[in-house]
């Protein structure tokens, strides 16, 4: 099969796509910005090297820890039956 016969399904954005994208980042903001007020944004890494890790590559391993890190506040928002944020699009905001 050749590309030019392949049907494609065109990507269609709704009428409200500004206003969900708006909710959407601006809740995401608004959790990120809860934990980090309440000191919930601490990640401790123990190593036993004696003179710690160099910073130029300290992106390359705090990635993977700051992402794990936002999963599980997302979860707890999540889990929280009885939190601020917008019951009704938890899914979708969590799944992007």
């Amino acid at each position: 099969m050749e590309y030019e016969q392949l049907i494609l399904k065109i990507p269609q954005q709704c009428e409200d796509y500004k206003e969900c994208s708006n909710f959407v980042t601006n809740t995401i903001e608004q959790i990120i910005d809860d934990a980090i007020t309440a000191g919930k944004n601490k990640i401790i890494i123990n190593t036993n090297l004696k003179r710690g890790l160099p910073m130029e590559n300290i992106n390359k391993i705090a990635g993977p820890f700051v992402e794990a890190w936002a999963q599980e506040t997302f979860a707890d928002v999540l889990e929280d039956e009885n939190n601020k944020y917008s019951p009704q699009n938890y899914q979708y905001i969590l799944t992007i």
